[in-house]
């Protein structure tokens, strides 16, 4: 370290543990990133068989359902774990207020997180992220608390807010992200999913009989339609009111198809119309409205493409036509 540094300047040196320099953190840090890296990548390549959580989180679903119903409720002592270390920060901090709770839990429930525990870890690292950023951005940017308030450079505390920020916006934007893929993976299910629960209506089939039926054949194509369609079954069997099992699908998919399939099947309930009739016109529509999304698609892909071709092809066009020429001119010369 050079002399004319001051002494009570805060670095690295004194954060890091005896005998660890500052390069062995770089090397320490640049291997855990690495080991992320490939461990990400080799686990999005992994194909998952995800069917038995799906039947073991129906189950469960259809055993809080017949303890409900069947037998009274008592408070029991769950054991200690790091959930329990999770709510315990959550209600000293006083960090869930009741008026996001139902907010949040929506978001949660959209998203397919439905554990009870879910809004806990979810407001907990609300609190942890932009504070173990903050710090991190602290370490990273080597600020200097002898030359405050900017700490040697103005970029040094933009950089550290950005980073607090980001980590109080990351958890949000985590869940919205896991929210609209699993609309989108349900969205692409439904013509299919409704021509089954027409084919099984036509068949004789009640209700609850077509969706469990519809949910066992599209496990392996649409695992988030199969799955909400289960849960829908189940409450039909269990619930004292089916209107209330209906209205809980368009409440954990917030979708405006979602809902209008629960609208109509509540109508034939209600009035004993035909679910057949009513599944094939929607059907119909879906297919209508999905190709009406790959056309819009395909319409923008002119656009996205000019760029490409402007900075990557256009370019190697104009060496292989001008090339010939430049070295002919050379050749002359």
């Amino acid at each position: 370290m050079s002399d004319n540094v001051p002494q009570n300047r805060l670095t690295m040196e004194m954060l890091l543990p005896a005998g660890v320099t500052p390069d062995d953190f770089l090397v320490l840090v640049s291997g855990v990133l690495a080991f992320l890296v490939v461990f990400l990548v080799g686990n999005s390549l992994i194909e998952r068989d995800t069917l038995t959580a799906r039947v073991k989180a129906l189950h469960e679903r259809r055993s809080q359902l017949k303890s409900s119903l069947t037998a009274p409720r008592r408070r029991t002592r769950g054991k200690s774990s790091s959930i329990g270390v999770v709510k315990a920060v959550v209600m000293k901090f006083k960090l869930l207020q009741q008026t996001q709770t139902d907010k949040v839990q929506s978001l949660l429930l959209n998203a397919g997180w439905r554990s009870k525990d879910a809004i806990y870890i979810y407001v907990f690292f609300q609190l942890v992220t932009p504070i173990g950023l903050f710090v991190l951005a602290f370490l990273v940017v080597n600020f200097d608390f002898s030359q405050l308030p900017w700490g040697g450079a103005k970029w040094k505390w933009l950089v550290i807010l950005g980073m607090a920020y980001i980590g109080a916006k990351l958890p949000v934007i985590l869940a919205v992200n896991a929210r609209n893929k699993r609309y989108e993976t349900i969205l692409k299910g439904l013509p299919d999913g409704l021509d089954l629960m027409m084919i099984c209506a036509e068949a004789g089939l009640s209700l609850s009989a077509s969706l469990d039926r519809v949910s066992r054949e599209l496990n392996l194509a649409y695992p988030e339609l199969a799955e909400e369609l289960g849960l829908t079954s189940i409450e039909l069997g269990f619930l004292p009111d089916r209107k209330k099992a209906l209205m809980n699908l368009a409440e954990r998919v917030n979708m405006q198809e979602i809902r209008g399939i629960s609208s109509v099947l509540i109508q034939t309930e209600k009035y004993g119309t035909p679910i057949s009739q009513a599944l094939r016109v929607l059907s119909a529509e879906f297919r209508t409205q999905r190709m009406l999304r790959a056309e819009q698609k395909a319409a923008r892909l002119p656009a996205i493409m000019t760029v490409p071709m402007i900075v990557f092809i256009l370019p190697t066009l104009f060496v292989v036509i001008i090339s010939p020429a430049v070295i002919k001119l050379l050749a002359t010369n």
